[in-house]
This record gives structure tokens, C-alpha cells and sequence, in this order.
């Protein structure tokens, strides 16, 4: 008898903190999806941003990424190749200090680079982990 009354006190237990830790993920899930919600609509404030060839159209969010959906006219005045581009992306995103606190929570940033002709050219997704094999 007293083995049994162990033995569901001890399954008890485990229920309740598989429970806590069950209820501290879906917080942390929930603290990072509104992070990348926030963040997009920060940036969607100022769309569409231009810079050269570039431009910047969308930021969105989903499930924690923060998606960024921009043009590349490749055809233009001073355009460098995509993977300079997306190079420098990954450079300013994985050394910016507010971006870099946004990682390290566990948001992600996905860059969507189209050509001109909206043809994807690139679908890079930014995370902590990718910045530091880096």
C-alpha cells in the first residue's frame, strides 16, 4: 500500500513539472513570436526602403522569423553580385547589436531576394546558430 502511494505521489510530481516546463516553452515560444511580430511591424513602417538596386517591400512575421521580401535589380547602375549582397546581409545581421539580441532570444530572420522579374533568387534564413558558424 505505502509502495503504491509512492508511487503515485512520484508520478504526481512529474506530471506537475512536465506541466511547468511544458507551460515555460510555450512562454518562451510565445516571448519570441511576438518579439519577431514587434520587430516587423517596426520595419514595415518605413516600407518600402530603397537603396540603389535594392528595395526593401515587405516584413512580416511567422512562428518566430521575421521574413523580409526584397527586390534586386541586377540590371542596375552599380548592382554587385547576389552573393555579395547577401553576404553583407549576413554581416549586418549577425553583428548588429539590436538584431543579435533578437537571435540570441531565438528570433530568426529570413531574407527573400527577387530579381526584377520577381523570380526568388534567394531564401537565407538568419539564426543565432548560423551567425556563429560563421
Amino acid at each position: 500500500m505505502t509502495t503504491i502511494r509512492i508511487a503515485i505521489a512520484l508520478m504526481s510530481s512529474l506530471l506537475v513539472l512536465s506541466g511547468c516546463a511544458s507551460t515555460e516553452e510555450q512562454e518562451k515560444q510565445r516571448m519570441i513570436e511576438l518579439t519577431a511580430q514587434s520587430r516587423a511591424s517596426v520595419l514595415s513602417v518605413g516600407l518600402p526602403i530603397e537603396q540603389g538596386p535594392l528595395s526593401i517591400m515587405r516584413a512580416s512575421a511567422k512562428n518566430g522569423v521575421v521574413e523580409l521580401m526584397m527586390l534586386y535589380n541586377t540590371d542596375a547602375k552599380g548592382a554587385k553580385p547576389i552573393d555579395s549582397v547577401i553576404k553583407s546581409s549576413m554581416d549586418y545581421y549577425c553583428n548588429n547589436v539590436e538584431v543579435l539580441q533578437n537571435l540570441e532570444i531565438g528570433v530568426s530572420y529570413r531574407i527573400l531576394l527577387r530579381n526584377s522579374r520577381g523570380q526568388l533568387m534567394v531564401d537565407e534564413l538568419i539564426s543565432q546558430q548560423r551567425c556563429e558558424s560563421l
